[in-house]
């Protein structure tokens, strides 16, 4: 069985069918081009099937979190019109949350009670 471990921000968090929960997950690296180097950013999209596991994300994650995602790569082959496409599916058996992005109101507090603090 292959396994995978992925860590990234979450981008988007869809139910799709019954016991079915899909999250998108984003990384940076740095790319080579003709102008230098950039940050190009890089998806996956991980499934779960497992309807405790899922009620669980669901509640406990958000867009924007940092996350670390572990799982079994599942290899899949289906049809598109005569032609075999084979792909493979990143299913997630366990996760972890790193951090929250935060708040817009939160930062602004820290900055405001920072610039009033006596020197």
């Amino acid at each position: 069985m292959f396994r995978f471990t992925a860590q990234g921000r979450i981008g988007k968090i869809e139910e799709l069918k019954a016991k079915t929960l899909r999250i998108s997950i984003a990384a940076d690296r740095l790319a080579e081009g003709r102008d230098g180097q950039y940050t190009k950013t890089e998806w996956l999209r991980c499934v779960s099937f497992d309807a405790e596991l899922n009620a669980e994300m669901l509640s406990q994650l958000d867009k924007g979190d940092s996350v670390t995602f572990e799982g079994r790569i599942v290899p899949t082959v289906w049809l598109k019109g005569e032609q075999k496409i084979y792909d493979n599916t990143f299913e997630i058996t366990r996760y972890q949350r790193l951090s929250r992005p935060k708040a817009k109101s939160e930062s602004k507090t820290k900055a405001d009670q920072t610039a009033d603090a006596p020197a």
